[in-house]
């Protein structure tokens, strides 16, 4: 499973220098640069370094490919409560990836992300409690975990939320609602939102 390597700005200048370092170089797919980088700034602390490194090794970039270095990377990330890590994990869990398949610890991995504010930690608990996937359906628990989702600009969540006020899923039909929602999405270029906004023209239903 090819993973996407996470482009985030450390905060702390004890070792933002060799994480930007080994982030310019697997720009360049310099990545046994990137991998020498990645384990000084991981070693000092910094907890994306470590995702980092995990991600690479789950790929084999720069590295020989080692699920095992790979899982244990990624627990690192998650013990120091990278959120990205706790996603990345947790979707181990539901999949049975590295791990055994553990739906109670991917539940909890996915709450306690969203919890210090990932987005689309959120974002998997609403669709989990809309569809019945490891939790019981919940329409109320779904529409509070994309509100938050939402909050944080996940367009996903955004759609989501409009598409039940449309539907009249789990709420009353209220196509206001809908709008708000949809436009959030819809104004950065998502083109599901503006085929859901053309579609049952929602522009009428803008409050100015």
């Amino acid at each position: 499973m090819k993973k996407i390597l996470f482009s985030i700005t450390c905060a702390s200048l004890l070792f933002a220098n060799n994480y930007d370092l080994g982030l310019e170089s697997y720009k360049k797919h310099e990545f046994k640069k990137a991998h020498e980088y990645f384990l000084k700034s991981a070693d000092n602390g910094n907890s994306q370094a470590a995702h980092n490194l995990s991600i690479m090794y789950n790929n084999g970039e720069g590295v020989v490919k080692n699920n095992d270095e790979s899982l244990s990377w990624l627990k690192k990330a998650v013990d120091s409560k990278n959120t990205n890590a706790m996603v990345q994990l947790a979707n181990n869990y539901m999949q049975g990836f590295l791990v055994q398949r553990d739906y109670k610890k991917a539940v909890a991995l996915f709450t306690e992300a969203a919890l210090l504010g990932n987005s689309e930690a959120s974002y998997i608990l609403g669709y989990m409690n809309t569809v019945g996937l490891a939790l019981p359906m919940n329409n109320k628990e779904a529409i509070s975990w994309y509100e938050k989702s939402s909050d944080l600009g996940n367009t996903k969540a955004q759609i989501n939320l409009g598409f039940m006020y449309l539907s009249a899923q789990g709420v009353k039909k209220d196509l206001t609602k809908a709008a708000f929602y949809i436009k959030k999405a819809k104004d950065t270029g998502n083109m599901k939102a503006q085929s859901l906004w053309d579609e049952f023209k929602l522009e009428e239903y803008i409050k100015e």
